[in-house]
């Protein structure tokens, strides 16, 4: 397909070049005419004109850029569950193997100033993230609701309209607002290996809808989102959820964030509303150490059964200290609260501690190579000691569900470019 689509444009630049030769010949011919008309009158030849020359813009294909990121895991854990799965975990819920959590390709054109159109696509493959990312309707199956090793967590068209600073809107598939730990990738991942529980039970992943987002100053930014509901590609009812962010950052080591996300969420139904209302703070009082926090509360109407409404609630610090700049040390501790056990499953309050110590090394595979420089990146080696607990008496050991703990311990490698 190069090669046929390669002739046309050879033959049009055959024809523009026969152009511009005939152009310069009649151009040198008018020139000559009034320069032997000016010596035939005796007044001097005018200087040539100077034109003003500008570069031409770079073709819009120029800006798309194409990134990855990998991450391996082995995880154990002490209880020895028979079903060898980590309960109430998130994406590092297969005990005893070793797992490819996620495996991410990304391909974008970032915007930034008015009048850009962009895009960007998310693809991602492995054996942990894409079957709890995956959202109904697209790689969730409507009936079953299984989903397996392939997702895409996000695809979306974006565009800024000149409006005061720049009006930016998403529209399509895309990560959600709410959170302080994010699904992870290329362009960022947690502090720890494993998720909180108020990351896989209190908020949801992705929207599919229409969001717009704008910075009245470089303190403070709005969003508004108006989409199909959690993690939905086709909707479970015939309503809308609305969405929105606060963003406010007085400094540039504090900022202070409020998410908000209302509506709808079960199938066939829609008068009964599910609001979620999150707090999400970061502080770096010295440029070596940051904290976090994240505090939420939720809510759904008859969300347990018919007169007795859902409540969750979770409040989790972080931690992190860079005692070099390739070595680091993190921690975590979160309680959350279900109300009711719509969430987990069971009437619980779940506490976690998690310990993880990180090291960072430069990914130089264009030394091997030199047409491996585009895949030049980092990797990260990390270990995590986590400890759940639970006032139930809900982790297995063997077969029974007699403990109130479970311990595990996990290696996760991962790299990126």
């Amino acid at each position: 397909m190069r090669m046929s689509a390669s002739r046309p444009q050879a033959s049009c630049r055959q024809s523009f070049s026969q152009w511009i030769a005939a152009g310069t010949i009649v151009a040198g011919m008018i020139v000559g005419s009034s320069l032997l008309a000016h010596s035939q009158t005796g007044d001097p030849a005018p200087a040539p004109a100077q034109v003003a020359t500008t570069p031409d813009p770079k073709p819009w294909w120029r800006g798309i850029s194409t990134d990855g990121f990998l991450s391996l895991s082995y995880s154990y854990n002490s209880n020895v569950p028979a079903l060898r799965i980590n309960q109430f975990r998130v994406f590092d819920f297969n005990d005893n193997e070793p797992q490819l959590d996620v495996a991410q390709l990304v391909i974008q054109r970032a915007v930034a100033e008015p009048n850009q159109f962009g895009f960007r696509f998310d693809l991602i493959a492995g054996s942990g993230v894409p079957e709890v990312t995956a959202a109904y309707g697209l790689f969730r199956n409507t009936h079953s609701g299984i989903a397996h090793h392939v997702d895409i967590p996000q695809l979306f068209v974006s565009y800024v309209l000149p409006l005061g600073k720049g009006l930016r809107f998403d529209l399509g598939k895309y990560a959600t607002h709410m959170g302080y730990e994010v699904i992870g990738g290329y362009d960022g991942f947690d502090d720890n290996f494993s998720r909180s529980f108020i990351f896989g039970y209190a908020i949801p992943f992705t929207h599919t809808g229409l969001k717009a987002t704008y910075s009245f100053t470089s303190k403070f930014a709005v969003m508004a989102s108006i989409c199909n509901g959690w993690d939905d590609v086709q909707r479970l009812n015939h309503a809308y959820t609305a969405a929105a962010q606060l963003a406010f950052t007085p400094a540039k080591n504090f900022s202070l964030t409020f998410n908000f996300i209302h509506g709808p969420e079960r199938r066939q139904d829609t008068h009964d509303q599910r609001t979620v209302y999150e707090l999400v703070t970061t502080w770096k009082p010295v440029p070596k150490f940051t904290l976090g926090g994240d505090g939420v509360y939720g809510h759904e109407e008859n969300g347990v059964a018919i007169g007795h409404d859902a409540l969750w609630r979770g409040l989790a610090g972080y931690a992190k200290y860079n005692l070099t700049s390739k070595f680091s040390l993190a921690f975590r501790g979160e309680v959350f609260n279900d109300d009711g056990g719509s969430r987990t499953g069971t009437d619980q309050t779940l506490q976690g501690f998690t310990f993880t110590p990180e090291y960072d090394m430069s990914a130089k595979l264009s030394r091997l190579n030199s047409h491996f420089r585009k895949a030049d990146g980092k990797f990260v080696v990390r270990g995590e000691a986590r400890l759940d607990r639970s006032n139930k008496s809900v982790f297995l050991e063997g077969t029974d569900p007699t403990k109130n703990r479970q311990f595990t311990r996990a290696v996760n490698l991962i790299y990126l470019f």
